[in-house]
């Protein structure tokens, strides 16, 4: 088996740009994904299996490949408007690239290179090969600042993007941006310059105290009187449940109906996920968001995968340990200072902080998903006995959630 799945990449102001479709087969080594040519079978499966619009959505989708693919006549079944193909660093040298590039080119397809170290030798190479490149991803973890200055100043000379990939940490994002990058890659965008010591507004303190009434099974006219006097809140919450993404067969018109139809404490999380997704007009992390929604998904149908006799309550805490895994970045909180504020169960916090227990175990295979780590991934699938056609199953219904909560946000609000 082989895993794929996909990483976001966004401009200096969290806008999407698109997804690096990544892939590890079982022979590579444990860790983070290598850069490998797509092949014939993860080819079909992105494009049979997954799908080309649940692989990337709205967006472009970048594939890695070498010379040796694009001279398979199987390239041609890759919607071009839809993917960039990344060539490797490892086929710069080639001399026959050029030459398929340009033929591949003239049919439609468009190319970038993909995590190359910026030096001399690599430069005169892309830019030999520039007629027929329209994106330069940059493997900042091998280029030298002062190659990374004049890479970025030569490309964009040329008429190229850069792409910064591997971006760990906030100083990396702040230099890249300050060289003029155009779109960023890499986990800086999972995990954001957290401002400590900073607290919530006076309206989200609210929508906080309305979520432990949910959460402590108050009773349901305290409830609705809660959200009733917060009329922002109730308004959005009300414009979000009615929008495409939930798909109810009637229109919900009262609090009250809310409560009925979806319960407590799906409720609640979908209140905590509010309280990110309208935190200010063009504030929020997009990428990280999505990401959200992705690990909420997972989270979820790793449970039901492994347990399939997990009761509602079950599932409805596995949708909030993933969510608060990750919303505390979106509210520019400290992670333990969020989780004291909500007062969750030493469990969830446990999983968080130790990964202990059965939604600690979650949490890490959640991540290693993510991560494309299929060494990692394997001891959980053994245990549960899962079939890995299952595991696609559940990454591909991942990404087609995450578009559509996408499209939610960008077309509804």
């Amino acid at each position: 088996m082989s895993l794929i799945g996909r990483q976001s990449i966004s401009d200096k102001n969290y806008r999407m740009f698109g997804y690096d479709i990544m892939f590890r087969d079982d022979s590579a080594d444990a860790g983070r994904p290598t850069d490998v040519s797509v092949s014939a079978s993860v080819l079909d499966r992105v494009m049979n299996e997954i799908g080309p619009e649940n692989a990337v959505g709205g967006y472009r989708g970048l594939l890695k490949t070498d010379r040796e693919f694009l001279e398979n006549d199987i390239v041609e079944t890759i919607p071009a408007q839809k993917f960039l193909l990344m060539v490797l660093e490892s086929s710069l040298g080639d001399p026959r690239l050029e030459e398929v590039l340009k033929r591949r080119y003239s049919q439609g397809f468009r190319f970038g290179i993909n995590d190359a170290a910026i030096n001399e030798a690599n430069l005169e190479r892309i830019e030999a090969l520039s007629p027929w490149i329209d994106i330069v991803k940059i493997d900042t973890l091998r280029t030298l600042k002062r190659w990374a200055q004049e890479g970025i100043v030569r490309l964009h000379r040329k008429g190229k993007k850069v792409i910064a990939s591997k971006v760990e940490t906030h100083v990396m994002f702040e230099f890249y941006k300050s060289l003029g990058c155009d779109y960023f890659q890499g986990f800086y965008l999972k995990r954001p310059h957290v401002v400590q010591g900073e607290s919530l507004s006076p309206s989200r303190e609210q929508a906080l105290m309305i979520w432990n009434l949910l959460e402590n099974d108050a009773d349901i006219t305290e409830i609705v009187e809660a959200l009733e006097k917060n009329h922002v809140l109730s308004l959005q919450l009300m414009r979000f449940l009615n929008s495409s993404y939930f798909s109810f067969r009637a229109p919900i018109t009262s609090i009250r109906q809310i409560i009925s139809l979806i319960g407590r404490k799906a409720l609640a999380n979908w209140l905590m996920l509010m309280l990110a997704a309208f935190r200010s007009v063009g504030g929020a992390n997009h990428p990280l968001l999505l990401m959200v929604i992705n690990r909420t998904e997972i989270m979820t149908g790793l449970l039901k995968l492994s347990r399939p006799e997990a009761s509602q309550e079950k599932i409805d805490t596995a949708y909030l340990v993933g969510m608060l895994s990750l919303i505390h970045l979106l509210l520019n909180m400290s992670h333990r200072e969020f989780l004291h504020k909500i007062n969750v169960s030493p469990e969830i916090e446990e999983a968080m902080f130790e990964a202990q227990g059965e939604w600690g175990e979650l949490l890490t295979v959640t991540r290693h998903i993510e991560n494309t780590d299929y060494e990692s991934i394997r001891p959980f699938m053994e245990r549960y006995r899962i079939d890995p056609k299952k595991m696609d199953r559940l990454i591909a219904d991942a990404m087609e959630k995450v578009n559509r909560f996408d499209e939610l946000l960008n077309q509804e609000f």
